[in-house]
């Protein structure tokens, strides 16, 4: 049976950045009722995604809700979540939309490449 390849085998690694949306039935509740799912390449995209997500529901957000939101995405408050993902943190936004909760998070993940066939274990 094939090996599994050992760190040094593995090629360059990088950083790349996890993001989720998760929408809750209610603020108060525990029942998921849509998640997606993808992965960035770099903090800037990852935080674009979730902008430009937020962004679309502006329209149906409480006026307290989208002056936080448009804040977040209008005026620097999205910033902070792009350092604190270039500083290896994880980072999120969550708001309230029509009766529902929805979060965004991202976090950064080590990926390595293995597409050098150098690298791949010798087939046995």
């Amino acid at each position: 049976m094939p090996q599994a390849p050992q760190p040094s085998q593995l090629g360059p690694s990088r950083t790349a950045f996890w993001c989720e949306r998760v929408v809750y039935e209610t603020l108060d509740s525990d029942s998921r009722i849509h998640i997606s799912r993808c992965s960035m390449p770099n903090p800037a995209e990852a935080i674009r995604a979730i902008r430009v997500d937020v962004r679309a529901l502006t329209d149906t957000l409480a006026p307290v809700e989208r002056d936080r939101t448009l804040r977040w995405t209008g005026y620097g408050g999205s910033v902070g979540a792009v350092a604190a993902l270039h500083r290896g943190e994880p980072c999120g936004f969550s708001l309230s939309s029509e009766g529902r909760w929805i979060e965004w998070t991202v976090r950064p993940y080590p990926v390595s490449d293995v597409s050098d066939a150098s690298s791949r274990p010798a087939r046995q």
